[in-house]
């Protein structure tokens, strides 16, 4: 069994606060995460694909190579912050790869 762990905490936020974000390890659906939580995923070390979607908006793939014993520590958030929040309309539509941003910390 594995020991390598890809942590992901969701910052807190006005932009989706009331929605779950879906996780996805090596394309398939891990599980759900909600404002302000985190979550810790068990993964084989190697390296592994990490996005995070809301409806048809989804971070960029980031490429994790986790090792074993260690634990690879992410942080996801929208980028909709202060007046970029006016624009939501357009980044769905628009940029729905900058909608949610997914960061190694």
């Amino acid at each position: 069994m594995s020991n390598s762990i890809i942590e992901i905490k969701r910052i807190k936020q006005y932009a989706n606060k009331a929605r779950a974000i879906e996780i996805y390890i090596n394309n398939k659906k891990t599980d759900t995460i909600r404002d302000g939580e985190t979550k810790s995923f068990q993964v084989d070390p190697i390296q592994n694909e990490v996005y995070a979607k809301i409806d048809w908006c989804k971070t960029k793939p980031l490429k994790i190579n986790t090792k074993e014993n260690a634990i690879s520590k992410l942080e996801l958030g929208s980028n909709l912050t202060g007046f970029k929040l006016l624009f939501a309309f357009y980044y769905v539509i628009f940029k729905t790869s900058e909608y949610l941003y997914l960061k190694k910390i």
